[in-house]
């Protein structure tokens, strides 16, 4: 009987040279059938496209989307999640953000950035 250890890869930061990397993969051992079979081959990069380089976020939007928002102020959902947060109800908070955001690490995401919002605020009252 053969025990083989699942390998635990981290996963990398999205930038332009990490974007089309292949997944690591155990080597091809050349033999016909069992695990890893298959012809041995030697991995080679893909060239990253324009398309993928697109969907990368710029500086430049993140500055205008920074002054957009401190010029318009808060959104609705982010009002939202204030008042829920200042009543205490986090576990709720998170739960709004799920609901209109999609997924649960976009709504932990969102909640942090408006819990260092408030934390800011009160910071610059005082």
């Amino acid at each position: 009987l053969l025990c083989f250890q699942k390998t635990i890869f981290k996963k990398p930061k999205m930038t332009t040279k990490t974007r089309q990397t292949t997944k690591p993969r155990a080597e091809k051992n050349g033999i016909i059938a069992g695990f890893n079979h298959g012809h041995k081959t030697t991995p080679r990069a893909r060239p990253v496209s324009r398309k993928t380089r697109l969907a990368l976020p710029k500086k430049r939007v993140r500055a205008v989307k920074a002054i957009v928002a401190e010029v318009a102020g808060l959104t609705k959902l982010d009002k939202r999640v204030v008042e829920l947060l200042r009543v205490g109800k986090e576990k709720r908070a998170v739960k709004v953000c799920k609901k209109r955001l999609g997924n649960f690490a976009q709504a932990k995401k969102r909640k942090g950035k408006v819990e260092d919002l408030m934390r800011a605020t009160a910071t610059k009252k005082k």
